[in-house]
């Protein structure tokens, strides 16, 4: 029989080759995982729905109450059961009964990322470690404080069974803010403190609608009573409650008038040129399911307020390239301001309609360095049908009216 035999050359085309279409399939495969990823965190938000139908179930029809509360008080319904410990406290810490879990505590310490301190005005850390922050109770037992559960659902997208609070897209998304520094902290509720409060309740990546749950108030709601075009759970972080604001509209803007806003991540009134070393701030939605590397935020101009109608227009016009961001904390003014993940033009002519003509500038950009993937896109969200959706951030500033509508 003939033997067969390559030179040396052939070998090394054949090599390179082979490169070529591992370089072609590594994308495909990360494009893969990420929706195997989507997929996971919208099964695990149907799955706390019928955790929530449950607990209401057993607690005439109420949904957790989650004002901060991690104490029994008889003297409002909603208080139903009985465990105590800041663990338990808001929605997510209610739900851990129904778990097949074992802990040696329902205590919560406070243990922060790289040792973590909020001052009066200005967050401090005082470890490089990159961790979460450990003490000698914590050397000496893991448990301690349930730092080991608190541990694994930060950095390890969850604990156990837990797990269904965590979107697997969470502990790989960070706070922009602190990436310039090195710090990659993932964007899971109660990783950092507040400066009035620390979270009370198990970590999760997802938000409560705070009147439903009782926020701002001293009473959570029915389930049955809830308009069933309303949301329960979004996808979002929030370091003292883990529920959206009491004016829920103010999760769905990006800009805010009289300031205090969850969701503001431009700030300012000024149209000037952007100070390249400005970072983001602190936001509350989570967008991660896309694949968005960069967005544009235009300036808010006075003279280009839209009412809502051309709100919705516009974001129907653009989705999911750009979208429009109306100031639902004064809707009297009709202020709003544009964003897009591709570049808009200078004067943002790539995307613009007869009423925003000439009337909005690239004012802010966040490049790949900032890694602000959770800025825009879509996201996974708990209907209070128990429907489980996933929409482009245009879609739900689209319907930021009525998403968030309180009851029948």
């Amino acid at each position: 029989m003939k033997k067969i035999s390559f030179s040396l050359i052939e070998l090394m085309a054949v090599i390179v080759v082979i490169l070529i279409l591992i370089t072609f399939a590594i994308p495909s495969m990360e494009k893969v995982r990420k929706k195997a990823r989507t997929v996971i965190c919208a099964n695990q938000l149907k799955q706390l729905g019928v955790l929530l139908a449950t607990y209401a179930n057993d607690h005439d029809g109420y949904l957790p109450y989650s004002n901060r509360s991690d104490y029994q008080d008889k003297g409002f319904l909603s208080y139903r059961d009985s465990k105590k410990g800041k663990l338990y406290g808001q929605w997510a810490g209610h739900l851990i009964p129904y778990f097949d879990v074992d802990l040696p505590t329902w205590d919560r310490r406070g243990f922060y990322h790289d040792k973590a301190r909020q001052g009066y005005s200005l967050l401090t850390f005082n470890e490089e470690t990159g961790d979460m922050e450990r003490n000698a109770s914590v050397d000496a037992d893991e448990n301690y404080g349930n730092w080991k559960l608190l541990n694994t659902m930060y950095y390890e997208g969850g604990h156990g069974d837990l797990k269904m609070f965590i979107c697997p897209e969470a502990p790989n998304t960070f706070y922009p803010q602190h990436v310039k520094t090195e710090r990659y902290i993932p964007r899971v509720s109660g990783v950092l403190p507040t400066r009035y409060s620390s979270l009370n309740g198990l970590p999760s990546s997802y938000v409560a609608n705070g009147q439903l749950f009782g926020l701002g108030t001293k009473q959570s709601r029915r389930l049955e009573d809830v308009n069933k075009t309303n949301y329960l759970l979004l996808e979002g972080v929030s370091n003292s409650s883990l529920c959206t604001p009491t004016d829920y509209r103010k999760f769905f803007e990006l800009d805010s008038v009289y300031g205090g806003n969850v969701n503001n991540i431009i700030g300012g009134w000024s149209s000037t040129a952007q100070t390249p070393t400005m970072a983001p701030r602190s936001m509350m939605a989570s967008f991660m399911h896309d694949d968005t590397t960069e967005i544009w935020l235009s300036h808010r101009n006075p003279q280009g307020s839209m009412p809502a109608s051309y709100i919705n227009r516009y974001n129907k016009s653009f989705n999911p390239i750009a979208a429009a961001s109306y100031m639902w904390d004064a809707p009297e003014k009709k202020l709003a301001v544009l964003m897009a993940n591709q570049y808009p033009g200078e004067d943002w002519e790539n995307y613009e309609l007869s009423f925003t003509k000439d009337k909005y500038k690239i004012y802010r950009y966040f490049g790949a360095d900032w890694m602000p993937n959770h800025m825009f896109g879509n996201m996974n969200y708990l209907g209070s049908d128990l429907s489980v959706n996933n929409e482009n951030l245009g879609k739900m500033f689209e319907n930021g009216r009525t998403l968030g509508g309180d009851t029948q």
